[in-house]
């Protein structure tokens, strides 16, 4: 059996291992991944392995016979090209052709690509997908580009979650990819009031880039104060996108009356909530997580007819065997945005 590179995470390290090259079942088609965003959801669940497993397990989409030192190959945001069908499919794109996906396998349960234990993951050079998902990619969108269609589906949803009107404020916490991406999603809903939130100055220009109307540093302004002013008796809608889990508690504190926080970040520790502050003030708490394929695919066309600056977003490339070292780079302090792992070649991190 062909073997192939693939980046495996066990134990809370990321590492490069020689695997057997999968076989498509029905309904499937073996692609190879060109291009792969490293997401902040990666970084959490090597972060928190246990946290996350444990969370999987209760919701029942992880088995209880499997423990925590399970590996996982990561990957759930890529561009990749057709290789080779399975049987029953209908062959609808030339092998070549390029195509993303929502990142599931309804062949096999609806398992989470790149976030399941034993369902390959696009940092590897070869993985599954179900034919009935495939999009094609536009010969004018960049690989690296259509990798960012999964990100932005999850800001469009966050935003579709929330129901805001275009006379209503949003205040956006985080101006990473997720962020951007919710930014980007309310200036085309028609919403005029942005404000970005973030304590690095060129993370809050980007934010401004995406369609901001104003940006904050919270280490030298009160955000949610200036956003509650700026609503004034419109409702105010809070995006929290960092994945911090004290700032639900505490938006929840300061949050003016009938205030909707949708929490879009991802957590997995237990957090303590005063639901005092929510009941007195008639808030709203909304949770968001994916997307629809309808927005995915929105998403898709949105960079295909240049309506974002999504080159700003990717901050840097790296080969397969550069992976390793890209994350211990990303696990602490940084300026990076959205890198792209190209599993095809090899290669250190390098800015674009």
């Amino acid at each position: 059996m062909a073997l192939m590179k693939s980046i495996v995470m066990q134990g809370g390290r990321v590492h490069l291992e020689q695997v057997n090259v999968p076989k498509p079942g029905a309904g499937q088609v073996l692609v190879r991944s060109l291009a792969c965003g490293i997401c902040g959801s990666d970084l959490h669940i090597v972060r928190h392995t246990d946290e996350v497993f444990d969370v999987y397990r209760q919701l029942g989409v992880m088995p209880e016979t499997i423990d925590n030192s399970a590996p996982v190959m990561l990957g759930h945001e890529f561009c990749a090209e057709v290789i080779e069908y399975g049987v029953d499919t209908k062959q609808q794109f030339e092998l070549g052709n390029r195509v993303t996906s929502i990142p599931f396998l309804l062949s096999e349960n609806q398992a989470g690509i790149g976030v399941t234990p034993g369902v390959y993951g696009a940092y590897s050079e070869y993985f599954l997908l179900d034919e009935v998902l495939l999009i094609g990619v536009p010969d004018n969108v960049p690989s690296e580009a259509a990798a960012l269609t999964e990100p932005l589906a999850v800001g469009l949803h966050a935003v579709n979650r929330s129901d805001i009107k275009s006379g209503e404020t949003a205040l956006v916490v985080g101006c990473g990819p997720i962020g951007l991406a919710v930014i980007t999603a309310l200036k085309q809903r028609g919403v005029t009031q942005i404000i970005a939130v973030d304590i690095q100055d060129d993370k809050l220009a980007l934010g401004k880039a995406f369609g901001a109307s104003h940006q904050v540093n919270p280490s030298q302004q009160d955000e949610v104060q200036l956003a509650a002013a700026m609503a004034d008796d419109k409702a105010l809608v809070i995006f929290e996108c960092v994945g911090k889990h004290t700032l639900i508690n505490e938006f929840m504190r300061r949050a003016p009356a009938r205030t909707r926080i949708v929490i879009t970040g991802i957590h997995t520790t237990p957090a303590e909530i005063n639901y005092a502050y929510a009941t007195v003030k008639e808030l709203e708490l909304r949770f968001s997580y994916y997307y629809q394929p309808q927005e995915f695919a929105e998403c898709l066309q949105r960079i295909a007819d240049n309506q974002l600056p999504w080159r700003k977003m990717l901050t840097a490339k790296v080969g397969i065997d550069g992976v390793q070292t890209a994350f211990d780079t990303l696990m602490t302090p940084n300026d990076h945005i959205k890198v792209v792992i190209e599993p095809w070649r090899d290669g250190e991190l390098e800015s674009m």
